[in-house]
């Protein structure tokens, strides 16, 4: 799945600027150097295998000076039309039913 980089117009991610339009713009592919989406993507592999994960789940960092810092791991993302791995499916060109059936098939493997 591609990153999606969260810009706010406030000093903080907070409850507004999460939820009030406008406050934040969620761009996806984030504008990333290719390594950084490299170790980003390496980090995030490693924390879903070591915590046994299974299905879709969303885990967040803070980006400084090149390093990054573990957030948390949501294990139950949003999947509204509007919530992030929605939007990194439309950035891959998919859509949400292929998206789930993808998920089905592969917990019954």
């Amino acid at each position: 799945m591609p990153i999606t980089e969260i810009v706010s117009t406030k000093e903080f991610f907070d409850y507004e600027a999460k939820y009030t339009p406008g406050v934040t713009n969620e761009i996806t592919p984030a504008r990333v150097s290719p390594e950084i989406e490299i170790k980003c993507k390496t980090l995030s592999s490693k924390i879903y295998n070591i915590l046994d994960c299974k299905g879709v789940t969303r885990i967040d960092y803070i980006l400084r000076d090149n390093e990054l810092y573990f957030l948390e791991i949501n294990t139950v993302p949003g999947m509204s039309k509007n919530s992030i791995v929605p939007q990194q499916v439309r950035a891959m060109g998919g859509n949400m039913t292929d998206f789930y059936t993808q998920i089905i098939e592969n917990s019954l493997l």
